[in-house]
């Protein structure tokens, strides 16, 4: 695991190029506070911050093949790379270390670009071809790890965080307003945009070659939802079961100790019953523990780690929002708009101190469809075959049983109508389910810039998906919400504290699996996770399998009410604020007031100010020294 950095030019590097990827690489020191490097020849330099975990002493890099010729360096982890050498000393290739990363030179020899087929794990990938002067950059097929990039005078400049980019003082600090208006309506900045001009980001399953000063990037890989394969339901669990057992086994490769995020639910345990499968010693395992007990699943994890005899390190974590903001926007290096980042910060600055890598549970909901919000939306699917009078009824009704039960009404920022949600066609609801801020309230924060409406793009992710109604939900949430939200969110906060997150649920051999499996192996009935929940049953006892989902939330909605309100009033609303040169300020006050007067529960939509304000605070301020 790894921060790495480079610049690889046409015309020569620059006599201030060398000190300048070293100032790129000191910001990333928390990916990797164990070493770093770079080498260089007259057309590139490029490095590597190291966080040490597998092959200690001769794992370090670049690394190159056995003439120097291919230089490479990755952050990441290539868990099939016992397996990858094996074959390649078998075809004549030398090594000179016991890692992962080297693998990749060779596997470049012998396959050219498509040496990423061969790759199972989760990486960034910088490949310098020396003789050919050719750069190649590389994501992982599901975004596990973060590259950035910018081109200028076909010099090509590249990061695993923004914030390396912008040690470079000719890199301008401009809001792009397309990615300012979507992450207003999604609560993050889809790929390949970044929140400043001129800087993106590589998406996942995508390389980039660049090659005489011009750079083309294509996706190397697809998740397929069709073909369906129609399997006996006791041979879909043996398969499945396999594949996990695999996907666990391979991340357990670590030259250091490592660890398990456990939330108690049916993923973390999953993945904890088949680490305790192949661990000679109790795994070691740290659950979420809050103050607030209506956010607190300690007893559910408790549970699970006392079934396996775990070494269960328990703590009870303050949840501090206020003292964690610098922080956030200090690693959070674009406007990050999910407030669970809070938790998840928190528990991985715990973990820390203990191991170096954990598994997490990540990615079951993707990829075997748990989301309460897909069952939902198929349910709004079978009412739009009544007429108009008719569906609007059942909406009126059910919104009133609802009332009348004393639970919340289905809603969502856009459109809060049930009536309105089942009315629509079945991807502009997605759109609004997924939607954070409606068309409205973003039309007057941007002062009426038609470039509020975002719609277009998830839309446009939409109709490139299967046809099928739940695959098309999966795959949508799979190419932008979960590299873009979830595993960013899980990057940063881990990476922070220099520790290491494995999420063998997002094996992509697993995902192409349950890509291929029906749409009632994933949902049926009320049920979701169909088949991970009958492959879970057969590792854990039923009591600890079958409980309600929980949320990984934070009370938003009390905080603003208290000691966070005072602190967007300081800044969001404060003569000052950096927000005033991109928004209006008008609705912020609104919301605000609202929120703490009207019984309009606006947390989320506050939080997406208060972070945007504090990021411009920390990073568009007029300064070439970047902090790390």
């Amino acid at each position: 695991m790894c921060g790495i950095a480079g610049i690889a030019t046409t015309d020569g590097l620059r006599d201030t190029d060398l000190s300048l990827v070293e100032r790129m690489l000191g910001v990333l020191s928390h990916r990797g506070p164990d070493e770093q490097r770079l080498v260089s020849d007259r057309f590139a330099a490029i490095g590597a911050r190291r966080l040490s975990i597998i092959d200690l002493e001769t794992g370090g890099q670049p690394i190159g093949n056995e003439d120097g010729s291919v230089q490479v360096t990755q952050n990441g982890e290539i868990y099939n790379y016992v397996e990858l050498r094996q074959d390649l000393e078998a075809r004549g290739h030398t090594f000179r270390s016991h890692g992962d990363t080297e693998t990749i030179a060779h596997l470049y020899e012998e396959h050219g670009d498509r040496f990423v087929d061969h790759l199972r794990g989760m990486f960034a990938i910088a490949v310098w071809d020396t003789r050919r002067r050719r750069l190649i950059l590389v994501r992982d097929r599901l975004g596990k790890k973060p590259l950035y990039w910018r081109l200028q005078d076909g010099r090509l400049a590249y990061g695993s965080e923004l914030k390396s980019l912008l040690c470079d003082p000719t890199a301008p600090r401009v809001v792009d307003r397309v990615a300012l208006a979507r992450y207003l309506q999604y609560q993050y900045i889809p790929a390949p945009e970044t929140i400043l001009a001129g800087i993106r980001k590589l998406a996942p399953a995508s390389m980039l070659v660049w090659e005489g000063g011009e750079p083309t990037v294509r996706r190397y890989w697809h998740l397929d939802y069709v073909p369906k394969v129609e399997r006996r339901p006791e041979d879909e669990q043996a398969e499945c079961l396999a594949l996990l057992r695999e996907a666990v086994r391979l991340r357990l490769r670590s030259d250091v100790p490592l660890g398990l995020f456990l939330s108690g639910g049916m993923d973390s345990s999953t993945v904890l019953a088949l680490m305790a499968e192949s661990s000679a010693r109790p795994v070691r395992t740290f659950p979420i523990g809050f103050e607030d007990a209506g956010y607190d699943e300690r007893h559910y994890a408790r549970a699970i780690a006392s079934h396996f005899a775990t070494d269960h390190h328990e703590e009870v974590i303050k949840l501090d929002a206020v003292s964690l903001l610098p922080d956030l926007a200090r690693h959070y290096d674009e406007p990050f708009g999910d407030s669970s980042a809070i938790p998840t910060y928190r528990v991985a600055q715990i973990a820390a101190q203990h191991v170096r890598v954990v598994l997490t549970g990540d990615g079951g909901d993707e990829t075997f469809g748990g989301y309460g919000s897909y069952r939902t939306q198929l349910r709004f699917d079978r009412l739009r075959i009544l007429p108009p009078l008719v569906r609007r009824g059942v909406a009126r009704g059910r919104l009133l049983g609802s009332r009348l039960a004393g639970r919340p009404s289905i809603r969502s920022d856009s459109i809060t109508s049930l009536e309105e949600l089942v009315s629509v066609p079945a991807d502009m609801r997605y759109v609004r389910i997924m939607s954070m801020s409606d068309l409205r309230l973003r039309t007057r924060l941007l002062r009426g810039d038609p470039v509020a409406d975002q719609d277009g793009y998830l839309l446009s992710v939409m109709a490139s998906g299967p046809r099928e109604p739940l695959d098309r939900m999966l795959a949508a949430d799979t190419v932008s919400y979960l590299p873009d939200d979830l595993l960013t969110k899980m990057d940063r906060a881990t990476m922070a504290h220099s520790l290491e997150a494995r999420a063998p649920l997002l094996d992509h051999r697993l995902a192409e699996f349950a890509a291929s499996l029906p749409s009632r192996r994933k949902l049926r009935g009320t049920a979701t996770k169909v088949l991970l929940g009958e492959v879970s049953r057969l590792l854990l006892p039923p009591a600890l399998v079958n409980r309600p989902k929980h949320g990984f939330s934070v009370p938003l909605d009390a905080w603003f009410r208290g000691r966070l309100g005072d602190v967007y009033r300081d800044t969001v609303l404060s003569p000052g604020a950096m927000l005033r040169d991109h928004l209006d300020q008008g609705p912020a006050v609104a919301l605000l007031d609202e929120h703490l007067t009207g019984g309009v529960d606006h947390g989320r939509r506050l939080w997406l100010l208060l972070s945007f304000e504090l990021w411009a605070r920390q990073w568009l301020r007029d300064s070439a020294e970047v902090r790390a």
